[in-house]
């Protein structure tokens, strides 16, 4: 059986739940508000101050217009990335809530120095993408230049603030580091409206300094506050202290924790000759009803499958080379396990395995798996970067909808790359061993051909 067939009949299965159908249910209808009403509302947002105060109908329809093609814009783009935007539960419910707030803030403050709008895209930012909060940040720009005629400079100066705070998103959600993304963006601001206005603080020019920097400011306070409440009430990021040591009172059983591999490092027996690290187990790991696994299918049925699918693939691919099967399946099950907690999901995969006493290999491969962050060091972290590689790839262009590359050619060019980049030059590869895993993988999804 084919892995595209074995991993169809397994989510069905997942899908006969009554919880998940009510869960799927409830996201179709959210897609159809956002992905279909969103346009609509917001350019009634924008229009109907202008009915209201008898406005030129020239100017209402110009803003109107102007609107709903900038809004159909970020539609598409949220429809074109929807496995990667709409992944996590509330989603859409986040991304409209911000963008129709934003723009109630823009017609109720059109001033150029009250910046509230500045809002939903940070929101969008912290909670779901920073490309799609630029995205929406470059609407609220463009539609607030047109709606009060503002000066190109001023536009200049929102779209690169906005690219700044999008950018320091991240460091914006952290306790750590917020306080200093904060002054980075409060400083910028009042620099760069300092040079606008010819390094005067005059006020002639309609932008006050004091309101600028205070708005500024509370919307950096105002996101930061709606991120930990929806990371608590809505995300349920926060748990409790049993849950937190759900391992450590396992242990006390017997059943669930097994003493580490002995490492061959002479030098760290030298360091610690009596230390012993006791590791949660893979049967435990492995296990459907393990509470991480149950995390992550509240958190994203979608990300929970694809996780699935690469512990399959990865097992079997594995135990052909003669690799380890339960560590490779574990590694492909929880490689994106740390999303549940944040966008930088390698950090927060790597804090969860810590926390929950994962397996140092099973560490390994969750640090190893994306070539961006790190090369593989074993057998297992290269077969579940390959898994995850050759099943992202074929899915992302089927879903293009470009048919002119065959599968068996894309996993070539993916083994190809890896060769010519000494990706794998540090795991331990044979070149036997090399070509039995291509081999593997293009049999495998030769049924898509």
């Amino acid at each position: 059986m084919k892995a595209g067939k074995r991993m169809m009949d397994h989510g069905n299965s997942v899908h006969t739940t009554p919880s998940t159908t009510v869960e799927t249910k409830n996201t179709r209808w959210y897609h159809q508000v956002l992905l279909n009403g969103l346009p609509i509302f917001s350019m009634v947002i924008m229009i109907l101050p202008g009915i209201i105060h008898h406005i030129h109908v020239v100017d209402i329809i110009k803003i109107g217009i102007l609107t709903f093609i900038l809004t159909s814009s970020t539609v598409f783009y949220i429809r074109w990335n929807k496995d990667h935007i709409l992944y996590r539960k509330s989603s859409e419910a986040i991304i409209g809530i911000s963008y129709l707030i934003s723009l109630l803030f823009l017609v109720l403050f059109p001033r150029q120095d009250i910046l509230l709008w500045m809002l939903g895209g940070l929101i969008v930012s912290m909670l779901i993408d920073n490309k799609l909060g630029l995205l929406l940040h470059f609407n609220f720009s463009f539609i607030l230049s047109i709606y009060r005629s503002l000066r190109p400079e001023f536009l200049i100066l929102f779209l690169i603030l906005g690219a700044l705070i999008c950018f320091l998103s991240t460091s914006l959600c952290k306790k750590d580091t917020m306080i200093y993304a904060s002054i980075i963006v409060l400083s910028t601001h009042i620099t760069l409206s300092f040079v606008i206005n010819n390094f005067l603080f005059s006020t002639e020019t309609g932008n006050n300094y004091l309101i600028s920097f205070f708005s500024v400011f509370i919307v950096l306070v105002m996101a930061t506050l709606i991120y930990h409440m929806v990371r608590k009430y809505i995300y349920k990021d926060n748990q409790s202290l049993e849950t937190m040591n759900f391992n450590r009172e396992a242990a006390v059983s017997g059943d669930t924790l097994v003493i580490s591999e002995i490492e061959d490092d002479r030098s760290n027996m030298e360091e610690a000759p009596y230390a012993i690290d006791t590791r949660t187990s893979y049967e435990l790991l492995l296990k459907e009803d393990n509470e991480l696994l149950s995390r992550l299918k509240d958190f994203s049925l979608t990300i929970y499958q694809h996780g699935l699918q690469i512990g399959d693939l990865s097992s079997r691919a594995a135990k052909l080379i003669g690799a380890d099967e339960m560590l490779a399946k574990a590694g492909g099950l929880y490689h994106e396990i740390g999303k549940i907690n944040g966008p930088n999901y390698i950090e927060e995969g790597l804090k969860l395995a810590e926390e929950y006493k994962f397996p140092k290999k099973l560490i390994g491969i969750l640090r190893q798996h994306n070539i961006k962050y790190d090369k593989p060091t074993s057998v297992e972290a290269a077969i579940v970067m390959l898994s995850d590689n050759v099943v992202s790839t074929i899915e992302y262009i089927e879903k293009s909808g470009d048919s002119k590359y065959p599968t068996n050619k894309i996993i070539d060019n993916i083994f190809q790359m890896r060769m010519d980049k000494g990706t794998f030059d540090d795991a331990g590869l044979s070149v036997k061993d090399f070509k039995e895993l291509k081999a593997f993988y293009i049999e495998e999804f030769s049924d898509r051909n």
